[in-house]
């Protein structure tokens, strides 16, 4: 089981997905691969151009996650609307807060890619969960994302606020609306420049690393919702999150 995914071997896998999904994701697909190939060549000679691309390949693969979600005609799903910038930057921040329970579960797992079938399953062993020698057999969901988060003391319309409101403090952000708003205005602040001064990358190649990797689980989110006819649990318990972040945005930022 690989407890660190090879990111390059899976985004070559996902090209290869993409000739088994619509077109409207199968392209989005494709720009965030490209986006992300440039960003790494572009490392050493132009970082503000690097992290613009790498900004730009992000917010493509939160668009292939809504462009999925509409193909499949989830619930409130036409409360994302693909060419706002906030609601995209709305799913890569939920992403990230919904993340967080999940890492004990996956700390180490293998994607398997069917791409005759056109579908990504998920290989959990057993260790992970603590049985001993667990590490030899592993647990296959049928749907790797229908799957229901419960929380304790919850209820069963729980949104996440905890997650978010976590995922924001750690950012050194009031709320996660204004985390959002700031991931969402990351873009612009690399193009212009300011009364006193030029544009400027502070991203290392750390930073990068992580939006690219955020990236390609955006694209394999996408093609997990896509592989299923059937409206999967955990896609139908998050996107109320998302729509709640998105709720708290100012009515200017997403019109």
């Amino acid at each position: 089981m690989d407890a660190e995914p090879d990111l390059d071997e899976i985004a070559k896998g996902l090209r290869k997905l993409s000739a088994r999904v619509p077109r409207s994701v199968a392209t989005r697909i494709s720009s965030t691969l490209n986006h992300f190939e440039k960003s790494h060549a572009l490392r050493d000679t132009d970082l503000e151009m690097a992290s613009f691309r790498a900004i730009c390949g992000e917010e493509e693969a939160a668009a292939a996650v809504i462009s999925a979600l509409y193909h499949r005609k989830y619930p409130n799903a036409s409360g994302l609307n693909i060419k706002n910038h906030q609601h995209k930057w709305a799913i890569v921040g939920c992403m990230l807060a919904l993340s967080v329970p999940l890492r004990p579960i996956l700390g180490e797992f293998q994607l398997q890619m069917d791409f005759a079938k056109g579908r990504i399953d998920v290989k959990i062993p057993l260790s992970n969960f603590g049985v001993r020698g667990g590490e030899r057999v592993a647990l296959q969901p049928v749907e790797p994302l229908d799957l229901l988060h419960y929380k304790h003391g919850k209820d069963d319309d729980y949104a996440f606020e905890d997650e978010l409101a976590a995922l924001a403090e750690g950012a050194k952000f009031k709320d996660i609306k204004d985390m959002v708003a700031a991931m969402a205005n990351s873009r612009n602040r690399l193009l212009y420049a300011s009364d006193t001064e030029l544009p400027k990358s502070e991203a290392r190649s750390h930073d990068l690393d992580a939006r690219y990797a955020r990236a390609i689980t955006l694209l394999v989110i996408a093609v997990m919702i896509l592989q299923s006819k059937n409206r999967l649990s955990t896609v139908k318990q998050a996107l109320p999150a998302v729509l709640t972040v998105i709720g708290k945005l100012p009515v200017a930022a997403t019109s």
